[in-house]
């Protein structure tokens, strides 16, 4: 994606998507289930990962993350959305910290520059969530049901980790497209 936004002028806009929503249980942590998603990993993702450079690997921790998307929702509403959205990156996929985890986040939040007791308090009034559904709604609506999920121009979807050329290809389809339906 850091690629399609260097080469391309796009936009692009984050809407979350909870992967293990309540009342759902967590998915099995023990050794042998995260020996097999290490497997699936360095088949997939790891693949992509070694190949651009870049740095991560497959978490141990399986937590909810609607309080990670509510924490990017105190971020975005002070300007530090893509600084938070680092930050969480960095914390589930490289240092494999649980961002389901309240004090994790108001570390997160404070390390670029917020006040992590502020967001410990929205988090506990639930100041974010009606806004965090209404925006897994939208997400929803719009068809998303994986992570990640690229949407090009409302028409063209891609769903999963991938390669720069797949990304590439659904921008350029989804610019034809939208010429097409304009001439």
């Amino acid at each position: 994606m850091a690629e399609l936004g260097r080469q391309h002028d796009v936009e692009f806009v984050w809407l979350p998507y909870e992967l293990r929503p309540e009342p759902e249980p967590l998915p099995d942590t023990s050794p042998a289930s995260l020996e097999q998603g290490r497997e699936r990993w360095a088949r997939g993702a790891g693949l992509l990962a070694r190949e651009y450079g870049v740095e991560m690997a497959p978490p141990s921790t399986k937590p909810r993350s609607r309080w990670a998307h509510e924490a990017a929702e105190f971020a975005r509403d002070r300007d530090q959305f893509d600084a938070l959205r680092t930050a969480l990156f960095q914390a589930y996929f490289v240092a494999d910290r649980d961002i389901g985890d309240p004090d994790v986040l108001a570390e997160l939040v404070t390390s670029v520059g917020l006040d992590g007791e502020e967001l410990r308090a929205a988090l506990a009034d639930g100041r974010y969530t009606a806004r965090v559904r209404e925006l897994e709604g939208l997400s929803g609506q719009i068809g998303v049901t994986a992570v990640p999920t690229m949407i090009f121009a409302d028409t063209v979807a891609v769903q999963g980790a991938q390669p720069y050329s797949v990304l590439r290809q659904a921008y350029e389809a989804a610019k034809e497209r939208i010429a097409a339906e304009a001439g």
